[in-house]
């Protein structure tokens, strides 16, 4: 009885010094970098890695206006329904057939409850969210398109998190569900042709208004051609007991991107709509 009562009081203990846990300062951007691939300068810090980089550097087909349609005195609800409706959308510009795999290039952090509280802190937390409630692992990430009859890439590669060499990779490979588990090497050398990453999206005003911008693009890593673009935004500011209403894990999301209830599932299929998976016998 003595142990369980014990145990209680450190449960109690534990969650009490948890609820008193100082609040982060909220984060600021006061640094902002000229990039090819947006209409205006970003935050400093989405630029900070080459992953992110590389990421803001590609250039679109169909890039967002400079004019973002933003006028004085909109709610958040306006902009938000008007840059979903004008911007917003899945586009896929073409398709490669029988890949066996692509290159994860830049996989999003899992991101605290304190990010998904702050305005500013997440570059693209429409996209960042999805990974909340997945371990921060390969294994996981990769069971995302390795995992068939649901999923059926051979095999996804992404950096090796690791260490910083730029020329270390690992690559997920081999799982089923209930048949065989995921298999991680570490390689030097990719053997993918084409890539997938992200970028969030700045737009005039949005942040103070609640929104934020994210794209998802897929590309050949060769020619560096865009084969495919998801742009999503995301409305927060309505939750209670945060402030300004900020949570960005519950936020609205596009009607025009779809399916609104599965995040993963919803960029895996805009993968597997432009790098269609090789459905015949694996070796």
């Amino acid at each position: 009885m003595m142990r369980v009562v014990v145990g209680l009081i450190g449960c109690w203990v534990l969650a009490d010094a948890f609820a008193q846990a100082p609040r982060p300062a909220p984060h600021r951007w006061t640094q902002f970098v000229s990039v090819d691939g947006q209409p205006e300068p970003v935050p400093a810090e989405w630029v900070a890695t080459p992953e992110g980089r590389f990421a803001h550097s590609i250039m679109l087909p169909n890039p967002v206006p400079k004019q973002s349609g933003y006028r004085k005195g909109m709610t958040s609800e306006q902009y938000f329904k008007y840059l979903c409706e004008k911007e917003a959308g899945e586009f896929i510009y073409k398709t490669v057939e029988n890949v066996e795999g692509f290159y994860f290039m830049r996989p999003p952090k899992r991101p605290t409850d304190w990010n998904l509280k702050d305005r500013y802190k997440l570059e693209a937390p429409e996209i960042e969210r999805s990974f909340q409630l997945l371990r921060d692992s390969p294994v996981a990430r990769g069971q995302i398109f390795v995992s068939p009859p649901w999923s059926n890439y051979s095999y996804v590669e992404e950096p090796d998190g690791r260490t910083s060499n730029a020329r270390s990779y690992v690559r997920a490979s081999g799982y089923q569900q209930d048949v065989s588990p995921m298999t991680i090497e570490q390689v030097d050398k990719l053997k993918s042709r084409y890539a997938l990453t992200w970028r969030g999206l700045k737009r005039p005003n949005d942040r103070e208004l609640a929104i934020a911008g994210s794209e998802w693009i897929v590309f050949d890593l060769k020619t560096k051609e865009v084969l495919a673009v998801q742009r999503n935004y995301g409305r927060t500011g309505f939750t209670r007991n945060s402030v300004g209403g900020i949570y960005w894990l519950n936020a609205l999301g596009c009607e025009n991107v779809v399916p609104r209830d599965n995040l993963p599932h919803r960029f895996r299929l805009l993968v597997a709509k432009s790098l269609i998976p090789n459905l015949g016998e694996k070796k």
